[in-house]
């Protein structure tokens, strides 16, 4: 299964209208990627991308693959980011991520961010556990499936609803 993942309305990362990243992450063969180009008006020190927003970057893409992985509901409960070098603002970076091990009650997530040369920006490890409080119909209500496809929408399909 790949292609574009839907937005969560109320995001700042992959919302489609709340003034901040409106990443498009896609999904294929068990990783999201998604190509983004960091706004000034994000910036830490000049022409940098603020170390906050790296890490939620990475946040991101690790919480998207998880669930296409899973279908299930997690929240991070611990992030560890290596800075290699900075996410400049205006250029065209690329962030990734991959489920790399999971244990009884955690699951633990690669993510990175690289220049569009493949240079390592931002290298994190994200540890996830799941929220079986969170409810998927409620979760599914806020997300903008603007542009994504039926067999990628089937992934967010809650049991004893109508099918998309």
């Amino acid at each position: 299964m790949k292609g574009i993942l839907p937005g969560y309305k109320k995001c700042f990362f992959c919302g489609p209208a709340t003034g901040g990243l409106e990443l498009e992450l896609q999904y294929a063969d068990g990783k999201v990627v998604c190509d983004f180009t960091p706004n000034e008006r994000f910036q830490g020190y000049a022409g940098m991308l603020h170390g906050g927003i790296v890490c939620g970057l990475l946040d991101e893409v690790m919480w998207w693959v998880l669930y296409a992985d899973t279908r299930r509901l997690f929240a991070t409960w611990k992030i560890e980011v290596e800075f290699k070098r900075p996410v400049a603002c205006g250029l065209v970076h690329r962030a990734s991520a991959r489920v790399v091990e999971s244990t009884h009650r955690t699951v633990h997530v690669e993510g990175i961010i690289e220049d569009s040369s493949g240079k390592l920006c931002a290298k994190g490890m994200g540890y996830f556990r799941e929220m079986k409080s969170l409810n998927l119909s409620e979760f599914v209500q806020y997300l903008d499936f603007r542009g994504v496809s039926p067999e990628m929408h089937s992934l967010f399909h809650v049991p004893g609803a109508p099918s998309p």
